[in-house]
C-alpha cells in the first residue's frame, strides 16, 4: 500500500499488549500529574455520532496516525481531574502531513479496579501543516486550523503510573465557528506514563 510504512498494522496490537502488561504500576498520588503519551490511529469515514452510536457501520479510511504528548492534570476535589495537553501527531497514508493539537479536557475520578475506566473530554485547537486530504476528500474543503476535541476512556487504576487507553480525536470546524464545513475522526489506542 503506498505511502503506508511496512509493519503500521502490527503498531496498535503491540501498544496495546505493552500497555495492559504496565498498566498495574507502582502508585502514584502527588498532583500535578504530568504524563507522556504514545499512540496510534485510524482515521475513519465516519461522523463522530457514527462512532459512538451506530459502532458496527465504522467505516475505515486509507490514513493512519502516529503520535505523541505530554499532559498535565490537577485534581478537582470531589468532581474529578482538570488538565491541559500538547499532542504531535504524524498522518501518513492518503495525506502526509503533521497536527498539532492543544486541548483542555475534564476527567472523571479514576475508580481503583484496573477494568473500570475514568472518562474525559478536551477541547482545544489543531493545526495542520498542510490542509489535510482526507477532509477534503470527506467534506470537499478544509483549513489547517480547526477546532478539535477529545473523548477517552482511560485504563489502569488511580493508583497506576502506566495508563492504555482509547481515544475518539476529532477535528471540525465546530458547528461553523471556522469557515469551512468540515471534519475528520481518528480512534487512537495509546499508553499513558507519568513521570
Amino acid at each position: 500500500m503506498a505511502g503506508r510504512p511496512q509493519g503500521a498494522g502490527s503498531i496498535v496490537p503491540m501498544l496495546g499488549l505493552v500497555a495492559l502488561a504496565l498498566s498495574v504500576g507502582g502508585a502514584r498520588a502527588d498532583l500535578p500529574r504530568d504524563s507522556a503519551s504514545a499512540f496510534a490511529g485510524q482515521m475513519t469515514d465516519n461522523t463522530w455520532q457514527d462512532i459512538l452510536i451506530e459502532t458496527d457501520t465504522v467505516r475505515s479510511r486509507d490514513a493512519q496516525a502516529v503520535g505523541v504528548s505530554v499532559s498535565r492534570e490537577w485534581a478537582w476535589p470531589g468532581v474529578g481531574f482538570y488538565g491541559v495537553e500538547g499532542t504531535l501527531l504524524r498522518h501518513f497514508g492518503e495525506q502526509e502531513h503533521w497536527e498539532i493539537a492543544v486541548p483542555v479536557y475534564l476527567r472523571s475520578l479514576r475508580p481503583d479496579p484496573v477494568w473500570l475506566p475514568s472518562l474525559a473530554y478536551g477541547l482545544g485547537l489543531s493545526h495542520a501543516t498542510d490542509v489535510p486530504e482526507s477532509e477534503i476528500a470527506r467534506r470537499g474543503e478544509s483549513q489547517r486550523t480547526l477546532a478539535m476535541w477529545f473523548i477517552e476512556l482511560e485504563f489502569g487504576g488511580a493508583p497506576s503510573q502506566t495508563r492504555p487507553y482509547l481515544r475518539l480525536h476529532h477535528r471540525s470546524d465546530a458547528f461553523g465557528l471556522f469557515p469551512v464545513d468540515t471534519g475528520s475522526n481518528v480512534l487512537v489506542l495509546g499508553v499513558r506514563r507519568d513521570f
